[in-house]
């Protein structure tokens, strides 16, 4: 998985791209190489308006929220705005109407108490402004979309406190007002440890027995099950970096099977660890096959 860090100074939100890099991911492609569906009028639209606290009122919390763009599918999948190279500022032809270049098509702030930040909900159009030159790019990247997915993250302060949901669209279907809407989403309730249907997990993390050094490791886990306000699937998200502890923990995560994905940062070495249930620790060490997992499934990144 390749991450980029980013902190919004006015609402302290940290901002991670989520790329877990798998053999199969297209880096190489480029927007203009995925076909246009010319039935997708001004674009792609989720009904979805944000977030509440578990009484439906505003969040106390600031927070953000990053889409990323999908092209593709299966094995085939590219997301344009993760194709760029930081060091001279080249990516895809379409990189500048990239909100967070190397991380998501838009990133969206909110302060405390503004989690419905989508009233009228989410859009991707066909059009999108040019971040570095000014004017307006044409992308089609609503026409060219297969899937649209949304992760919340809390303020800085409290990552661990808040499970950070997220989930995928990838189905436009309903054709209303020029554009082709999904299946409705709604609200999402954020949620804590203090809720009913979360959890939170972790084990040793060490190199040969011995804690592993601060921001060596990375781990990347998805998982978990929870419904928004229309019944919607949505699912869980974190990304733990080693501190230099010899342990390692979640944070608030929906309970349910996990998938984790484990980077040693320094041999380029990533392992993924399934756990359909978990019923106990989840050490970690780098120095062993599968980082002590004899069922991971490794490969150099």
């Amino acid at each position: 998985m390749t991450a980029m860090l980013r902190r919004s100074l006015p609402l302290l939100v940290t901002t991670v791209a989520l790329l877990v890099l798998l053999p199969s991911t297209a880096l190489a492609a480029d927007t203009t190489q995925y076909a246009i569906n010319p039935f997708r009028g001004n674009g792609v639209a989720i009904p979805f308006e944000g977030y509440t606290d578990r009484y439906g009122n505003p969040v106390p919390i600031s927070g953000a929220v990053g889409v990323d763009l999908v092209f593709g599918s299966g094995s085939n999948q590219y997301l344009p705005c993760q194709n760029f190279n930081p060091s001279n500022g080249t990516g895809d032809t379409f990189v500048n109407a990239c909100q967070t270049p190397s991380s998501y098509a838009t990133y969206t702030r909110f302060p405390v108490g503004g989690g419905l930040l989508f009233p009228h909900g989410y859009f991707m159009g066909n059009t999108q402004p040019d971040l570095v030159h000014g004017g307006m790019l044409t992308t089609n990247w609503g026409a060219r979309a297969s899937a649209l997915s949304v992760e919340f993250y809390p303020q800085v302060d409290l990552d661990s406190v808040y499970v950070h949901p997220r989930f995928d669209v990838s189905r436009f279907d309903h054709y209303a007002n020029g554009w082709s809407y999904s299946p409705p989403v709604g609200r999402i309730t954020l949620a804590t440890l203090a809720d009913p249907g979360t959890t939170h997990f972790g084990g040793r993390l060490t190199d040969g027995g011995r804690p592993v050094a601060a921001g060596r490791a990375r781990i990347t886990i998805f998982g978990g099950e929870a419904h928004s306000s229309t019944g919607y699937r949505i699912a869980s998200f974190a990304v733990v970096t080693s501190t230099g502890a010899d342990h390692w923990d979640s944070g608030a995560m929906y309970t349910g099977g996990q998938q984790l994905y484990v980077l040693d940062t320094v041999t380029h070495q990533q392992c993924i660890l399934d756990r359909p249930v978990i019923t106990g620790p989840i050490d970690i060490d780098l120095a062993r096959p599968g980082f002590g997992d004899v069922h991971a499934r490794c490969t150099a990144v």
